[in-house]
């Protein structure tokens, strides 16, 4: 597949990365000569010194034969220009990252009618829209929804008072149908089979029906908790959006957002209805002291510097914040924010990339979810009519070593599948697949692939 990545910040750095490990073409357009220097100096990937928004140099970069074309600099004008030409010109695929929140709300104005964007990706919504959901459901480290919402993922750890530890999966209550799809241990990912252990510290990954997670959860002796008072630290794109979901989700949540800047702060009052803005240092111990922060149900740092997430989601654990979210945007940085106690961590690059990816897979890809930096995906996928899998037993597939189904969706109705499950055209699949296995999973439920 022929790629065109304009800009080469983290997002397109990343998915350079990733697409020429899996040996695409790959060429980035970049005017930095340090991020350049960078490219060359770690990815073997073509690099073209310039803007995205010059026709001859598109042209030169092969835009007539591009598969995909994704433009993610930090520049929303930039990125829309730059799709519009590469789709005027033959790419088949174009992608643009766009912050403005106003060229993606008006419904007047669509920018694939008018510039033929096929995909407008936003960090800061995606990563608002997962925190959202975590505040929605606090027993979980991370959400995730499939088959239309009907089929529910979430991420728990077993902690000290869990009956379920030293229990074999085959052991397990099964009265309701649910499967753990992989295991977390010790920052390696696990395909689990019915005979392994559960462990102290594990991370599971449950999938169930939407409608039946909560009594699995019961089923699984997973306390339910409740959030009421919300704590947000940091006013930019990515605290707005969250204060705005929240006040919208008709939740009973008395929201606090704590924001540096005075004028960022005046704004953010003046736009938001039910949600306590507070002009403040949120790394300051006083402060949130002041603020009562430690009767917080859940705190959330989101500002735009890494360290001062760190910092303050310490110091909130340290007051005795029950559940504690922080956004990492350097990747580098995720084990020692995971091994220092912290709830949950959110990279808004690796809810970005998950978003982009759909467009890189075959095998009518719905979805693409990213787990444990980029190690493995979770893909949604139909069953298409002549791929090798069609009226086979799942027990009888010759799946790769680290996948496993997890759910079904067919006639609009959520299955969790056993042994005898038989896959018929069409049927919607969630699948786990460690990275290496993928390619292997996408050519099963294709037409004319194979069984590797």
């Amino acid at each position: 597949m022929k790629v065109i990545i304009v800009g080469a910040g983290k997002v397109g750095f990343s998915m350079a990365q990733m697409l020429s490990a899996e040996n695409h073409d790959v060429t980035i357009i970049e005017q930095s000569p340090q991020r350049l220097q960078v490219l060359e100096d770690k990815l073997d990937v073509q690099v073209i010194k310039g803007s995205g928004s010059s026709k001859s140099l598109l042209e030169a970069a092969g835009v007539h034969s591009a598969d995909m074309f994704l433009a993610v600099t930090q520049f929303d004008e930039l990125n829309m220009v730059a799709c519009m030409i590469a789709n005027r010109y033959g790419a088949k695929t174009t992608v643009a990252r766009v912050r403005n929140p106003e060229y993606i709300e008006d419904k007047d104005f669509s920018l694939n009618d008018l510039m033929g964007i096929d995909l407008i990706i936003n960090p800061e919504q995606v990563t608002a829209q997962e925190i959202a959901e975590i505040v929605k459901n606090p027993e979980a480290l991370s959400v995730d929804y499939y088959a239309n919402g009907k089929i529910q993922q979430l991420e728990l750890e077993l902690t000290a008072d869990s009956p379920l530890l030293g229990k074999d999966l085959k052991g397990l209550d099964a009265s309701i149908p649910y499967n753990i799809v992989s295991i977390v241990r010790n920052r390696k990912i696990l395909v689990p089979s019915g005979s392994d252990v559960l462990k102290l510290g594990d991370r599971i990954y449950l999938m169930a029906r939407t409608a039946d997670m909560k009594a699995v959860m019961k089923m699984l002796h997973f306390k339910p908790r409740r959030i009421e008072h919300v704590t947000i630290l940091g006013g930019g794109r990515t605290g707005y959006f969250l204060a705005q979901i929240l006040e919208k989700s008709r939740l009973p949540l008395n929201i606090k957002l704590i924001e540096k800047d005075v004028e960022q702060a005046r704004q953010l009052s003046e736009n938001l209805n039910h949600t306590l803005v507070i002009n403040g240092d949120g790394s300051d111990y006083q402060l949130l002291e002041e603020e009562n922060v430690a009767a917080s149900d859940i705190f959330i740092a989101v500002t735009n510097d890494d360290k001062i997430n760190l910092l303050c989601t310490l110091i909130a654990r340290n007051l005795g914040v029950k559940k504690t979210v922080c956004q990492m945007k350097r990747t580098e940085a995720l084990p020692l924010a995971e091994q220092i106690g912290i709830d949950t961590i959110l990279s808004p690059r690796l809810l970005t990339a998950g978003a982009l990816l759909k467009y890189m897979r075959v095998g009518n890809i719905i979805s693409v979810t990213l787990f444990g930096e980029e190690r493995a995906e979770m893909l949604e996928l139909i069953a298409q009519p002549d791929a090798p899998v069609i009226n086979k037993e799942l027990q009888r597939v010759k799946f790769p070593s680290g996948a496993t189904v997890g759910a079904v969706l067919r006639d609009n109705q959520a299955i969790i599948p056993d042994g005898s499950f038989v896959i018929k055209p069409n049927d919607r699949l969630i699948i786990f697949s460690l990275l290496k296995s993928i390619h292997k999973i996408e050519g099963l439920f294709k037409n004319g692939g194979r069984q590797i």
